[in-house]
């Protein structure tokens, strides 16, 4: 213990390898002993119960997002927003399996997504393995928790014959060819957005796919596919190669101006524009939907497919496959009983 020149008493400790420093304002050392002694008890009260679940998760955010994209940040945030309401005044060593799995439970007793509780999970994961990195807990509570399924996802469905037909007749309607684009190449729609015209090779008849458009807010952002599988060539069919407009290399495609790719709102206003004008309440992914219905009516294979529509992992190109299937079986069958009932008169 020594006094500073300022009249305070001062005193260096070492507590779990770490140095700590108390001050004290008290009149002589015996005081001053006292004083210290509480606030030693105090420390090492706090020590004890560790960090509150809040604070970690600031932590975690601070380290973690200028990691990731943005928009995968944005979806962390809803999140981890559900995971501090019911942990956040929690001491992170208190949070045990039983919370996490009646914190999941809650999600499905509220028809929330088998995928959304998944990444609920998965988030909270997160902030436990940083804080058994960083030394805040010994052991990760959600470990061995399988996340309960909640609400089946109801498949994306393609495109009924009369939609496709109203999309082939409107593409020279207000932004009509932005959905016709994307009935016959299948790509993403800020895959599309991303696209110049020095990424379609005429004479190959191939589009370069090796960027996207994100918003963040209002303002378009470029990035790079977050798999290889998503830097791609695709081919360009009959029906669409004299479609395509001429334009500077470095041009957009689908821009306002050219030089620029579309802000949020641009392209909302003219894809609401093309709904009210043509009828027609459909959504890019429904026409990409509808490109994995044309590949598999064309006879192209699952792997085919999933390099065209650039997927990652072939089950979910599989998936769509099945579904296509299921869907044409199911027609077959309302035909062929129409057919019978009738033929039985």
């Amino acid at each position: 213990m020594k006094k500073r020149k300022d009249g305070r008493y001062i005193k260096v400790i070492t507590f779990n390898g770490k140095r700590v420093t108390f001050y004290s304002r008290a009149a002589t050392e015996t005081e001053a002993q006292r004083d210290f002694n509480k606030q030693l008890l105090a420390y090492k009260g706090k020590e004890e119960k560790g960090k509150l679940f809040k604070d970690v998760a600031d932590e975690w955010e601070e380290e973690h997002y200028p990691k990731i994209a943005y928009t995968t940040a944005n979806r962390y945030k809803v999140l981890l927003a559900h995971a501090v309401d019911d942990f956040g005044d929690m001491y992170i060593k208190d949070i045990t399996a039983l919370d996490i799995e009646r914190h999941l439970d809650a999600f499905a007793a509220q028809r929330y997504s088998s995928k959304t509780i998944k990444d609920q999970l998965s988030v909270v994961r997160l902030v436990f393995k940083y804080a058994y990195i960083k030394g805040y807990v010994t052991v990760d509570p959600t470990r061995y928790i399988t996340p309960p399924k909640g609400k089946p996802s109801t498949p994306r469905e393609a495109l009924t014959e009369d939609e496709v037909k109203t999309v082939i007749d409107s593409i020279d309607c207000n932004y009509g060819f932005l959905p016709y684009f994307l009935l016959y190449t299948g790509l993403r729609c800020g895959e599309a957005l991303a696209l110049q015209y020095k990424d379609i090779d005429m004479a190959n008849r191939e589009i370069h796919v090796t960027k996207s458009v994100y918003h963040e807010r209002n303002k378009p952002k470029l990035k790079t596919p977050k798999t290889k599988n998503g830097i791609r060539d695709v081919i360009i069919p009959d029906v669409l190669l004299d479609k395509i407009p001429v334009g500077k290399p470095d041009d957009y495609l689908f821009s306002v101006d050219g030089s620029h790719p579309m802000s949020y709102s641009a392209y909302q206003r003219q894809w609401n524009r093309y709904r009210e004008e043509t009828g027609l309440n459909i959504t890019a992914h429904q026409l990409r939907h509808t490109y994995a219905t044309i590949l598999f009516e064309a006879g192209i294979d699952v792997k085919g497919a999933q390099h065209l529509m650039g997927h990652s992992d072939i089950t979910v190109t599989q998936n769509i496959y099945t579904h296509i299937r299921a869907n044409r079986l199911h027609d077959t069958a309302n035909k062929l009983n129409a057919y019978t009932n009738l033929t039985n008169i």
